[in-house]
């Protein structure tokens, strides 16, 4: 490039600072002229603009936007339902994978009944169970969990069986503390609806060593119960004015029962008479 032209270059872009820096009415006049010469293009690139973001941006309607939200929450609400009860489900499962293990490896030859009414106003004292006399229950048969005694039962029907808890006063269990040669009886308490009752273990000896902890199980005595069901644990001992007592935190949670076992218990078959030997006759 000639050094003349480079030289009009700048003179020109120097006219251009000048004409749109200075504030005077000559360059106000110029630039408004600038303007008006540029405002057609201006208005029609803005145009452009507007045209382009409307097509990438689509138009909002708010009751379209309404519907769509009121959609998610419904699938969302769906969702978490279908949440609750695969959770359930898996829960289930694995109650009934524990009983099953504990079936095939208890000594007893046992039925398992789910838990199908409770009331509120016997909720610590009985329960209803699904098998009854056609199922092979009997009356006064062992009721237990994996865990320890729930309880025996007492009023048969074909399909149903009232089971007494443990924590009622009419179930009464010949306990021993283990660790100990202390043994008594333990019984439950008419207790209020909102109470927990306690167990009682009852006929111990005065100034026993009784440790707080120590496990309670049933002794076998009676013939009710087999020997050494875990009954609960010893919160603490009194002393009373005859014999001592031990207060004992049950091993089954009562409130929270839905499947239980019941224990068939072996019947002693009659011992059959020696068959009466024939008189000799007499010669």
């Amino acid at each position: 490039m000639k050094k003349l032209n480079i030289l009009a270059l700048l003179i020109f872009v120097a006219g251009l600072v000048a004409v749109f820096t200075f504030d005077t009415a000559t360059t106000r006049q110029i630039q408004s002229r600038v303007l008006s010469l540029l405002s057609p293009f201006i208005h029609s690139s803005a145009a452009m603009e507007q045209a382009a973001e409307s097509a990438v941006a689509p138009q909002i309607n708010p009751v379209e936007m309404k519907r769509e939200n009121d959609e998610q929450r419904v699938q969302l609400e769906r969702l978490r339902i279908i949440q609750q009860k695969y959770n359930q489900i898996i829960e289930e499962n694995a109650k009934l994978r524990q009983l099953i293990e504990f079936k095939q490896s208890a000594p007893f030859k046992m039925t398992a009944a789910k838990v199908i009414r409770r009331s509120s106003t016997t909720w610590w004292n009985s329960l209803i169970i699904d098998k009854g006399s056609l199922d092979g229950i009997g009356t006064d048969s062992p009721v237990i969990t994996s865990v320890g005694l729930v309880g025996k039962t007492s009023t048969l029907a074909p399909h149903m069986a009232k089971v007494i808890l443990l924590t009622d006063e009419m179930c009464r269990v010949s306990a021993k503390i283990e660790g100990t040669l202390e043994q008594g009886i333990l019984g439950g308490e008419r207790a209020a609806l909102e109470v927990r009752p306690e167990l009682h273990l009852r006929f111990l000896h005065r100034n026993s060593n009784i440790n707080a902890g120590a496990g309670v199980y049933s002794s076998g005595e009676g013939g009710v119960f087999p020997a050494d069901l875990l009954l609960g644990r010893v919160k603490r001992f009194e002393n009373r004015e005859i014999s001592g007592e031990a207060v004992i935190e049950p091993a089954v949670d009562f409130s929270t029962l839905d499947y239980v076992f019941v224990i068939e218990m072996q019947v002693a078959e009659p011992t059959p008479e020696p068959a009466a030997t024939p008189a000799r006759a007499k010669p």
